[in-house]
């Protein structure tokens, strides 16, 4: 019994002894790549150098931090609102469209007041020159404000005839 003891004791003192010697030691020469150990299909290592990045359109428009934040938040709240006026069942679909037309001005409005109109027309014209530059793959159905499937004639169409009633 009094050997496990020791055992138990001992293995942990000795791994970490054995990791404090690693860690003191050198490379050797053994472990320098020579020309002798270079196999034919080995490619040449070429440092890489870093690629300057394009500063985000928020930067690049003048806006701070904190008005992008503040942004991002009118949004969201937007988006809360919009999921809410979806789920309503005393709307008929005529009024859901014109409640969510009406929620995106207002947070349109929001965000007029928060960034002033020369640096959000910058953010803007610079984002849509990034999205240009790196298109995403096209959508196959694109969905509405409240998950139903625009048509591709959306304009045209008639949602006077839509039945919303729960089956």
């Amino acid at each position: 019994m009094r050997i496990f003891r020791l055992a138990a004791l001992s293995l942990p003192l000795l791994t970490a002894f054995a990791l404090a010697q690693a860690s003191q030691t050198t490379p050797t020469d053994a472990s320098k790549p020579d020309a002798t150990s270079k196999s034919a299909t080995s490619k040449p290592v070429v440092p890489r150098t870093p690629r300057k990045r394009q500063p985000t359109c928020w930067k690049q428009a003048g806006m701070t931090a904190d008005m992008v934040n503040k942004r991002w938040k009118l949004e969201d709240d937007g988006k809360v609102k919009i999921a809410k006026a979806c789920t309503d069942t005393s709307l008929n679909p005529q009024q859901k469209h014109d409640r969510i037309q009406q929620i995106n001005a207002d947070t349109d409005q929001a965000i007029a007041k928060l960034i002033p109109a020369k640096e959000l027309e910058a953010y803007k014209s610079c984002q849509a020159a990034w999205d240009k530059a790196h298109p995403k793959p096209a959508a196959k159905k694109e969905l509405g404000p409240c998950g139903g499937t625009i048509p591709p004639n959306a304009a045209a169409a008639d949602h006077s005839s839509m039945d919303t009633s729960p089956k």
